[in-house]
């Protein structure tokens, strides 16, 4: 997965990001992948969403909230909340 520039960061692309890292976690192909879908709804537990925000952090070099992705629990909600928080921070 390509890294992210945060200067060009849109929800779009973040949500692309998140769509190929959620389908490797899942072993299935991007495009069965529902971006309006709950994490929870593809059986991703706990340790999964965990995974997965350390993996979003590593790749945009931030630290997040434990609670964001409780907060946001769609692929879409997620990139729109994270997009809006980032431009805040800078």
């Amino acid at each position: 997965m390509p890294d992210l520039a945060l200067d060009t960061l849109t929800a779009d692309s973040l949500r692309a990001w998140l769509v190929d890292c959620v389908a490797t976690h899942l072993d299935r192909p991007a495009e069965a992948v529902d971006t309006t879908a709950k994490l929870s709804d593809y059986g991703l537990d706990s340790l999964h969403v965990l995974a997965i925000a350390a993996e979003l952090e590593d790749h945009l070099d931030i630290s997040l909230d434990p609670t964001v992705m409780w907060d946001n629990p769609t692929l879409d909600s997620l990139s729109v909340a994270l997009v809006r928080e980032l431009s805040q921070d800078a």
